[in-house]
């Protein structure tokens, strides 16, 4: 075991750099760190849950009231992240959130913004018809409209933040697939299969090998399959940004949730199927992700059908990706006192992108400063325990 005198690889390594991981490794940069990003395949891959070309992201947020000083703060670290490496990275385009008034993505989203006094519109649904012809809008359901909300570019976002840390004197070790993990309040290493790297801390961002490396967190999280569809607009420019915001469609059981995107190809628009019957299946990342099929295609006609006017029903492409879920699906942030020298990112379960830029600061500060001063309480590992 390390010594106190044992020479250390790096102050902090951080394991895994999707979402969360790329952005603590240009947070710890930003700090002056000596960190080391270790990553198994290449930033940017599309073996997890970070590709796919636009993300959500959303002010008032249905979640959950204490979600919403979290994403404004991303909010502002992301236009940072913006300014250091020179890239769009967040397009605002107002959301829109329909359903009955006692779904979530009403009532949710109401409740957010009367906490925080957001601006908001809510829309009867003679006004959703009126002002978004897209949608099947069928009598009762009601719209709610923020200002503050539009999409992320996540492949875009994660190599932007892994070159403004390198840019900052961060190290990656790409291409390197970690196999272990030895917690010590001193000196915790992580290992790979050429060799050995001690720190003084250690961030785990494995996304969905989280509960493999980690196994105290193997009841705390599941992974599902996704599946994510683009389809042809009859008239793309109705689907444009200016006329049509990222938006969510859902029923008052939150069982036939779908969300999307407004039309950013000149062609088609993306949707995705967040909750609905029968997409819950078990993946196993070191697999990789099951292709789409026709299953998929069939059950995406079936809802893209029903819900909107103006698409094509049957998608033109698809592409799969996974859910790291947590039994309430809030996330898991934070140390563990049986893990010692270690924070964990993980659980993320679906509606983390929007956050990984304040999520990549909290870890920062937990790593070097031992704490942090943000609101992720609710977020504590141990409380599956």
């Amino acid at each position: 075991m390390p010594g106190t005198s044992e020479r250390v690889d790096a102050d902090v390594i951080v394991v895994g750099l999707g979402a969360m991981g790329s952005q603590t490794l240009w947070r710890l940069a930003e700090r002056g760190a000596d960190v080391l990003g270790v990553e198994q395949f290449t930033p940017g891959h599309a073996r997890g849950a970070s590709h796919g070309e636009s993300r959500i992201i959303r002010s008032a947020y249905a979640e959950g009231t204490a979600y919403v000083p979290l994403v404004q703060e991303a909010w502002r670290l992301w236009r940072e992240l913006e300014e250091a490496s020179g890239q769009g990275l967040l397009e605002a385009t107002g959301a829109l959130m329909v359903g009955p008034a006692e779904s979530s993505l009403i009532a949710g989203p109401l409740a957010s913004a009367r906490a925080w006094e957001l601006e908001y519109e809510l829309l009867d649904t003679a006004r959703l018809r009126a002002r978004y012809p897209h949608f099947a809008a069928r009598e009762g359901l009601l719209g709610f409209h923020e200002r503050r909300a539009g999409y992320l570019r996540p492949e875009a976002a994660v190599t932007a933040a892994v070159a403004a840390a390198e840019a900052r004197g961060a190290r990656v070790a790409r291409e390197t697939a970690v196999t272990g993990i030895v917690p010590d309040p001193r000196f915790p290493r992580v290992l790979t299969a050429g060799r050995s790297y001690t720190a003084r801390h250690v961030v785990v961002a494995a996304g969905g090998w989280l509960p493999r490396l980690v196994p105290a967190t193997a009841s705390s999280i599941s992974v599902e399959r996704r599946v994510m569809g683009w389809f042809r607009a009859d008239d793309p420019s109705a689907f444009a940004p200016e006329r049509f915001p990222v938006f969510a469609h859902g029923d008052a059981s939150g069982e036939h949730d779908l969300y999307g995107f407004p039309c950013v190809d000149g062609e088609t628009v993306k949707i995705g199927l967040h909750t609905w019957p029968g997409i819950e299946e078990p993946a196993d990342p070191a697999r990789g992700h099951r292709p789409p099929d026709r299953a998929d295609a069939e059950r995406f006609a079936a809802a893209v059908g029903d819900t909107f006017t103006g698409l094509d029903p049957w998608p033109v492409r698809m592409v799969a990706c996974s859910y790291a879920l947590t039994p309430d699906r809030h996330f898991l942030v934070g140390p563990r006192k049986d893990l010692p020298g270690l924070t964990l990112l993980g659980g993320f379960s679906g509606h983390g992108f929007k956050f990984a830029s304040v999520i990549g600061e909290i870890a920062a500060q937990f790593a070097t400063d031992g704490g942090t001063a943000l609101p992720v309480s609710a977020f504590d590992p141990h409380r599956f325990d």
